[in-house]
């Protein structure tokens, strides 16, 4: 055979078994077409919504959407289609849906009938099995949205219908704080302390000043006798989180200092650490370096200790932005802390840093050559070190 007709017959036959492998079960195609076709047929849309950037929807369109339980599945009963949800026509889509679906994360899957009622929404990274069992779920009446809303408001007072109805409300991104309150209600505290009440309660409240909150922290003893201590605690946990972090993160002092003080009044050590970081996070946004200063030498020792990250970032931050001794020494103490949990190059050079802003060149020469001696232990390269050593030399 000819060497340049073999190679050819060989690049034909990788090329189309790449080909076959390629996934056609989600693709980016124009909606309107879709509910055409969903119209016509009589058959529900699956619709994905993903991200470029995904790593998950990636792992899915590579993997799950390849198998062939999973393609007959879908194919059989769903009409699919993809749209990436950060590109314009994406946008547009779910300013579409936003009253039904609202997309948090990715990747998220709406199932949607031909009149576009949302049946039911999943989102995140799943397996095979759990992803046809979604889908096959989605097509029966008594767990789709409309079915469990129209059950929980003929009788609110019905803590099976409740729960539903809180769980499918929560996939499609909404808050379920009205529908709880509406079924809470309709029970007198003494009736509130059950496993099943417990649940609506964990599931439904996430806004940390509900009302709600207040009692599960008053009443902690009771509810843990219908779950656990355990879930009790985790469930005010995640509150603290979920409600400050994202108000840290952005540096809204206002409603962070509102809220604070609730997650303060649960006493559990694991919500006392967040706060502590927090209040680190909010000071350094706003740029109050006393306070940021007050609350780190206050509790870094209780919260911060064993923890390099932390120690490294707040002896940074006082390097760039303190300037009293007694500071500078503390910051010292725990960027050495930070070096016993863990041996880097970054860490030798801000203690020779901090040595170096306190005009305590011994120590910083010191510094410099223990840096220099590890460094040649691991490979490191040494720039920074060197540099450091030239300025050390002047002085």
């Amino acid at each position: 055979m000819n060497k340049s007709f073999f190679y050819f017959f060989l690049t034909f036959i990788i090329s189309t078994a790449s080909f076959a492998q390629k996934q056609t079960l989600f693709l980016d195609t124009n909606y309107d077409s879709v509910l055409a076709q969903s119209k016509n047929k009589n058959k529900p849309i699956a619709l994905m919504f993903y991200a470029n950037w995904c790593s998950h929807c990636k792992k899915m369109k590579e993997e799950v959407f390849m198998e062939p339980d999973v393609i007959k599945s879908y194919s059989d009963y769903y009409i699919c289609i993809a749209v990436d949800a950060e590109s314009a026509y994406g946008i547009a889509l779910k300013n579409k849906f936003q009253s039904k679906l609202l997309i948090k994360s990715y990747p998220t899957f709406a199932f949607i009938d031909s009149n576009e009622n949302l049946l039911s929404c999943i989102s995140g990274e799943l397996k095979k099995d759990a992803f046809i069992l979604e889908a096959t779920k989605a097509l029966i009446p008594e767990n789709q949205f409309i079915f469990l809303r129209d059950k929980f408001n003929e009788d609110i007072s019905n803590p099976e219908n409740c729960l539903r109805y809180i769980i499918v409300t929560r996939k499609a991104g909404f808050d379920a704080t009205e529908i709880t309150h509406k079924y809470l209600k309709t029970k007198s505290e003494s009736e509130l302390f059950t496993e099943l009440n417990w649940k609506i309660i964990a599931n439904g409240i996430n806004n940390i000043d509900a009302e709600e909150v207040s009692l599960i922290v008053s009443k902690k003893e009771e509810f843990a006798k219908a779950a656990s201590l355990f879930r009790i605690e985790k469930k005010l946990i995640y509150l603290a989180a979920d409600n400050l972090k994202p108000l840290a993160d952005i540096g809204d002092t206002l409603n962070y200092n509102k809220k604070r003080p609730i997650a303060a009044s649960f006493q559990i050590r694991k919500v006392d650490s967040l706060l502590f970081i927090y209040d680190l996070t909010i000071d350094a946004y706003s740029q109050n370096w006393k306070h940021y200063k007050k609350t780190a030498e206050y509790s870094v020792d209780n919260f911060a200790w064993k923890d390099s990250t932390t120690l490294v970032e707040i002896s940074n931050n006082y390097l760039a932005h303190i300037e009293d001794k007694k500071s500078l020494d503390l910051a010292i103490i725990w960027a050495k802390q930070a070096l016993t949990l863990g041996e880097s190059l970054d860490k030798y050079i801000l203690i020779v840093n901090l040595y170096k802003k306190e005009k305590d060149y011994s120590n910083a020469l010191m510094y410099v050559s223990k840096g220099k001696a590890i460094a040649a232990n691991f490979g490191w390269k040494t720039e920074d070190l060197d540099k450091l050593l030239e300025d050390l030399k002047i002085h």
